[in-house]
């Protein structure tokens, strides 16, 4: 229960991201699908995060674990889905697999991207903390 904020600061910074336009200059995703990925991997970001913080609790070696896992996995995100959009969008003709692949790796860059935020805010403690008097 204490970690929801954390999920819940996650999510308001990708939504920050998103109204802001940022993410469109960055080319994770296809302005077609770039609301759905955003918006359903945010939210399987978020299951993911509260499955990361009960293992984090339950098996504290096990969650340490999975989070660098969750870490690595949005930095293999980000790799898989820049390359495959520049193979995309450099290809002289219709590409089935970068597009695929593209498409795929845009919805894990935020189902990955959600929990790693909220682990780091959590490991950070920016929310509870007392205020220094």
């Amino acid at each position: 229960m204490k970690n929801i904020p954390y999920i819940a600061l996650s999510l308001a910074v990708v939504a920050g991201l998103d109204f802001s336009g940022v993410l469109a200059g960055f080319n994770l995703t296809h302005p077609v699908w770039r609301d759905n990925a955003t918006l359903y991997g945010s939210l399987g970001g978020a299951l993911l995060s509260a499955m990361l913080f009960w293992a984090c609790a339950a098996k504290p070696r096990l969650g340490r674990l999975l989070e660098r896992l969750v870490m690595l996995g949005f930095v293999a995100a980000v790799a898989v889905t820049l390359l495959n959009a520049r193979a995309f969008i450099n290809a002289a003709e219709f590409d089935p697999m970068a597009i695929n692949l593209w498409h795929k790796g845009s919805y894990g860059v935020f189902i990955t991207f959600v929990p790693a935020l909220a682990a780091l805010l959590a490991k950070l403690r920016i929310i509870g903390r007392p205020s220094g008097g």
